[in-house]
């Protein structure tokens, strides 16, 4: 509504009192409305400007790109006058010069530019970087306020963001290896220390339980341990064991040995083994064990970590991926080994690294490898390659993170949005490392010089995984 209109408004409302007063006591008033409410609101397309970089770092171009602020919708809580996006707006999008379209009932309606009401119109360019109260008239006079916030992200939705846990309770020793794993709601360390394997538990990451003794009969393989359905698994003198807080432990429902856990599916409830050269699945209380097919010489038998996926092509499926490293001996390898299975597939199948792919996996020590925001990704220490490689090829540990996007058979190093924190370069203490249900990444470091002495505690996420 224009200003124009309200200028003829008044003057209807103006005429038509004089005429009502011209007539005798019999005549019937009429009483104006108090109803007054702003209905729906929205904010026009923005368009944007970004400058182009030539590879050494000067300018080169200015590009124009338009923010679809339009489909950003807008709820109105009547109750309490508060109107906002709860989808946020792209992070650096301007909100200064802003149209905007609503639907009210009522007489009119204000908004408070320069300090003063001033009627408000679709064409009217409007700053929103703070919030802004606009008014509702009824035709009575009355008023309905609101105060209205454009929400803009304050973080880049696409990095991954980082933050070191400063008042951790957490210690793990200098000597100590140890693996991470979660169940819903709380996260595992198992740390082998000397003949000893012992066990700590958190809800938060800041407050552990103290240290306590695994109860296992004979040795434990603390690399084994692994989540099912809430349910925690492991491996101790090659029998499988079962249990709900990782301190007592069941023995699993089978006379079968297993040398490697490596695997779990939560799409079917099943684990997967390494017995003798056969791959193997096995049931969750362990009664049913089925080949899955044949370990060769390229399964790998070191620093196993595995992924669970949804392919893009079929969402109903679930792809399995093993990355890990073979016998430091092996000449050949220069790249981490990686093994694969659909869940509507029998059995597993060795990804060979093809002599045009020069995007493997390197062979990292303590190479560590997830699934996470629908890909695959890997991280470790120096490039654990035979001295023999030729020409010597350096890596920085800790340098990167290597991401998948086809299920693990290339990997490219990403140098912006998601990384590592620039603390872990060159690294060489010992870390374990788990992604939890609201799509946290942990990191955890045991006590070093690198760290002053101090048991490190990380957590990332990407920043859109948590909005």
């Amino acid at each position: 509504m224009r200003k124009n209109s309200l200028y003829l408004l008044i003057g209807l409302l103006a005429i038509t009192f004089a005429f009502t007063s011209c007539l005798d006591s019999n005549t019937t008033e009429y009483e104006l409305t108090p109803d007054a409410a702003i209905t729906a609101f929205s904010v026009g397309d923005i368009t944007m400007t970004d400058t182009i970089k030539t590879k050494d770092g000067k300018k080169d171009s200015t590009i124009y790109y338009t923010v679809p602020a339009s489909s950003y919708k807008f709820s109105i809580d009547q109750q309490n006058g508060r109107i906002f996006n709860s989808d946020s707006l792209p992070v650096g999008t301007k909100v200064d010069k802003l149209t905007t379209s609503l639907s009210y009932y009522g007489y009119y309606v204000t908004y408070l530019k320069n300090d003063k009401d001033t009627l408000w119109t679709d064409t009217d360019s409007i700053d929103f970087t703070r919030p802004l109260t606009f008014k509702a008239y009824a035709l009575n006079g009355s008023i309905r306020q609101y105060q209205i916030e454009v929400r803009v992200h304050q973080q880049d939705p696409d990095s991954l963001q980082w933050t070191r846990l400063t008042d951790t309770s957490l210690s793990i020793p200098e000597n100590a290896v140890h693996k991470a794993v979660c169940t819903p709601g709380k996260l595992y360390i198992f740390a082998q220390r000397g003949e000893s394997l012992q066990v700590t538990s958190s809800a938060n990451g800041t407050s552990w339980s103290g240290w306590q003794n695994v109860s296992l009969p004979g040795t434990a393989d603390y690399t084994s341990v692994t989540t099912l359905d809430g349910q925690l698994y492991i491996l101790a003198d090659n029998k499988l064991y079962l249990s709900d807080d990782g301190v007592t432990w069941t023995a699993a429902n089978t006379e079968r040995t297993f040398d490697k856990l490596f695997a779990a599916s939560p799409k079917l409830g099943e684990l997967y083994a390494l017995s003798g050269n056969e791959l193997v699945s096995v049931s969750a209380d362990g009664t049913q064990v089925s080949a899955t097919g044949t370990a060769n010489t390229y399964f790998p038998t070191q620093n196993l970590s595995y992924a669970v996926t949804t392919p893009d092509s079929n969402t109903s499926l679930e792809r399995l991926v093993v990355v890990g490293t073979r016998d430091a001996s092996l000449a050949n390898d220069t790249t981490a080994t990686v093994w694969a299975k659909l869940s509507n597939e029998p059995a597993w199948s060795h990804y060979p690294q093809a002599t045009n792919n020069t995007y493997g996996c390197p062979k990292l020590k303590n190479l560590a490898a997830f699934a996470y925001d629908g890909k695959l990704y890997a991280f470790g220490g120096s490039y654990d390659i035979p001295s023999t490689q030729t020409p010597p090829v350096r890596l920085v540990p800790f340098q990167y993170l290597y991401e998948s996007m086809d299920g693990g058979i290339s990997w490219h190093p990403q140098t912006e949005k998601v990384m590592l924190p620039k603390e872990f370069l060159n690294r060489t203490a010992s870390f374990s490392y788990v992604v939890d249900e609201h799509n946290f990444i942990w990191v955890f470091w045991s006590q070093s010089a690198q760290t002053n002495g101090q048991t490190e505690v990380w957590r990332g996420r990407i920043n859109r995984l948590g909005f």
